[in-house]
């Protein structure tokens, strides 16, 4: 079977909710690179053996332990015969060797799977403020668009986003526990393969970059790979940007600060993680992450009198009428 129509694939590493999709989507504007359109789902978990009802909801991950020859075929003929390049047009043949952009978040969990399926692949590593993507990915889960596994078996409700390991210790644990959890497993992951890889298969660049100065960094990042920084791409950089197909609500400055509260109360279980985020930063130049949530931006907002709120019919996992943000069972619920 020939699929040898591969030249070094750009995969796009990150946490969920730290803009890739906006990233993808500029990239995917280029002259010369291709893509299936969308994220990798279907292609991958189609295959038994890699879909989690078949790894009994263990989590999203793979290795090179899941790797075979045959699967290896499967998956590049998989991508090949969806591949569309920018004017959406498939690819043939006589089209030759294309590179190929592809951005799906669970691939933060499975870098070393995708080496062994592309061996000449290039990885992007999106980072994001911890504060910001945390925030985001608990929006995203509160909006209901982002639900991956309905009824989780051995979760109790519904599941949103990448699912780790581990993750059944979180049945119970409040909203912004889980969102944690899985930006810390997602850049855990992230910067665990990257280390062993050379330093010319990766690279590295911040949202707030992205959307502060694309033109600069999307120039610098076509360097690394190799593409031009053609007339489509300077278009889209030199204009404001527009949403991701995947926004929830407008981007605010400080919006991250509606959670706050919630935020605070994990936060001193990401600095480890934040430490190993910016050792990485220094080496490419770019600012490091905060290490501090600056408490002056605190809101300074008084909580709501529950005084003729009603508290019946409310669901279990809904926010709670008082305002307080967090769901209604681990506040008002408590007690009924």
């Amino acid at each position: 079977m020939n699929n040898h129509c591969f030249d070094r694939p750009i995969i796009i590493l990150s946490a969920p909710r730290s803009g890739s999709t906006l990233l993808f989507e500029i990239l995917s504007k280029s002259r010369s690179l291709w893509t299936i359109g969308g994220e990798s789902h279907a292609i991958i978990e189609g295959h038994r053996e890699l879909n989690i009802t078949s790894r009994n909801f263990d989590s999203n991950a793979l290795d090179e332990s899941d790797w075979n020859n045959e699967l290896h075929q499967s998956l590049r003929q998989g991508f090949k015969a969806q591949l569309r390049n920018a004017d959406d047009k498939p690819y043939r043949e006589a089209d030759g060797p294309v590179r190929f952009l592809e951005k799906t978040p669970k691939n933060s969990l499975r870098i070393d799977f995708l080496n062994k399926v592309f061996p000449d692949a290039i990885f992007i590593y999106l980072i994001r403020e911890p504060k910001e993507n945390i925030s985001s990915i608990m929006q995203a889960w509160r909006s209901g668009r982002f639900r991956t596994y309905p009824m989780l078996p051995g979760f109790g409700g519904d599941w949103s986003l990448l699912l780790p390991k581990n993750w059944r210790a979180l049945k119970g644990l409040p909203l912004e526990n889980v969102a944690a959890f899985q930006w810390l497993q997602a850049n855990e992951s992230i910067m665990n393969s990257l280390s062993k890889l050379p330093d010319e298969k990766w690279h590295m660049l911040s949202y707030r970059d992205l959307v502060g100065s694309p033109y600069e960094t999307i120039s610098s990042l076509t360097e690394f790979c190799q593409i031009p920084f053609d007339d489509e791409l300077k278009k889209i950089c030199g204009d404001a940007l527009p949403h991701s197909r995947y926004t929830v609500s407008a981007p605010a400055v400080n919006k991250w600060l509606q959670n706050y509260d919630a935020i605070k109360s994990i936060w001193p279980g990401l600095l480890s993680c934040i430490d190993k985020m910016n050792s990485r930063l220094t080496k490419f130049g770019l600012t490091h992450l905060d290490r501090e949530l600056q408490d002056n931006l605190a809101p300074s907002v008084s909580p709501k009198s529950t005084a003729g709120v009603s508290f019946s019919g409310i669901s279990r996992n809904a926010p709670c009428p008082c305002g307080s943000q967090k769901r209604f069972k681990h506040c008002h619920g408590l007690a009924r």
